[in-house]
């Protein structure tokens, strides 16, 4: 579609997962290389999920810090960092969409992510992700699927949820956005949230003026 009227005062984007792809097996993988412990991955796969990351009340630091002294890794701080960005592939086409879908209506993005992630995704997006209105559970304090987080993220931007589309590739949090009163689209592809948005501005252009 070449353009898109959007009938939502807002549109919500997740990043990792519909602007951003994410695989977290290549990521646990590569942090294990540098690991001697036989059970490495594992024990990575459950610290890397502590929410505490998520929500800035550790420093990705920590977490470097807790795999050399429990796992054996063995790579400094930077080349950690390297690895701990690894696994992410830029959706150039969905930042091309988002742009159409910024000169009809407010676009915004709610992210759980660490600085860490996010000062490399600026940089792999060519500064593209900073052009647009966020809220990060880092720097908020809070992450989805937490109702809090929602309502938080609402009354910082000054959004009405009942007039706002959430948009995120989990079911969970899509869930928990519709609790907390968004309407809310479970994200597959570019081309059916396209089809959704068309659909949804459908009733408005049959209704008389």
């Amino acid at each position: 579609m070449s353009e898109i009227p959007v009938p939502f005062a807002a549109l919500v984007f997740d990043v990792g997962g519909v602007l951003v792809g994410h695989d977290n097996e290549f990521l646990y993988c590569r942090l294990a290389e540098a690991c001697p412990a036989a059970d490495a991955i594992d024990a990575i796969r459950r610290q890397a999920r502590d929410p505490r990351y998520e929500r800035g009340e550790l420093p990705i630091a920590h977490f470097h810090e807790r795999l050399r002294q429990e796992l054996g890794y063995s790579r400094p701080f930077p080349e950690f960092v390297a690895d701990w960005c690894c696994h992410f592939t830029v959706d150039h086409a969905m930042f091309d969409l988002l742009a159409r879908l910024a000169l009809e209506t407010r676009v915004l993005l709610f992210s759980n992510t660490n600085r860490e992630h996010w000062d490399h995704l600026l940089v792999e997006t060519a500064g593209r992700l900073g052009g647009f209105e966020r809220y990060l559970s880092h720097e908020i304090g809070a992450a989805k699927p937490a109702l809090e987080a929602y309502r938080l993220v609402a009354a910082r931007a000054g959004i009405d949820p009942a007039r706002s589309l959430f948009i995120d590739d989990k079911p969970g949090n899509v869930n928990a956005a519709r609790a907390a009163g968004f309407q809310a689209h479970v994200f597959t592809d570019r081309a059916t949230l396209e089809r959704r948005l068309a659909r949804d501005l459908a009733p408005r252009a049959a209704s008389p003026p």
